[in-house]
């Protein structure tokens, strides 16, 4: 678990991931949290399916590159959103993050703080070099976020801008 000064930033293992997408009030009720008010959307559900839960519990791989890691507002003891990787480094040591927050939390800096965490996390990685983000060009918000941790623009396919941070 990462901790900043608002927020603990917890890794789901695979059993709280599976609740997480079935029953997320009944894990945050378990967790001794408020739930997230935000629904992980459809897409997201069937990429953790799909993509994370098969390798999160495969031997071979560290599992903390393969699950959802809730981010919790500490006064509040809410869940306020999450962030995940999109699977381990590839051999250049290159890893991609995923994240959303619910809406009542946006524009409040806990994004911003969760990425610099994570960033500080992978900095005393010796695998991770390189970590990667895509955003639509339309959310402004996301843009901000990663012009202010470090993230620097690298590319633009069709509508999403591409983003690159070296460790």
């Amino acid at each position: 678990m990462i901790e900043t000064e608002r927020l603990l930033i917890k890794p789901l293992l695979a059993e709280e991931l599976i609740k997480h997408i079935k029953f997320p009030d009944e894990l945050a009720k378990e967790l001794g949290f408020k739930p997230s008010k935000a629904l992980i959307d459809e897409e997201t559900q069937e990429a953790i399916i799909n993509d994370l839960l098969p390798n999160i519990v495969d031997p071979n791989k560290d599992s903390l590159f393969y699950t959802m890691w809730i981010i919790i507002e500490k006064k509040e003891k809410a869940i306020i959103g999450g962030i995940c990787f999109h699977g381990q480094a590839d051999k250049h040591g290159e890893v991609e993050i995923g994240y959303g927050i619910d809406d009542e939390y946006m524009n409040k800096g806990y994004m911003t703080e969760t990425i610099q965490s994570l960033l500080t996390w992978l900095e005393k990685r010796k695998d991770v070099r390189i970590v990667k983000a895509e955003t639509e060009q339309t959310n402004i918000s996301s843009i901000r976020v990663l012009g202010k941790t470090g993230f620097k623009q690298f590319n633009q396919v069709v509508d999403l801008i591409v983003f690159k941070y070296n460790l």
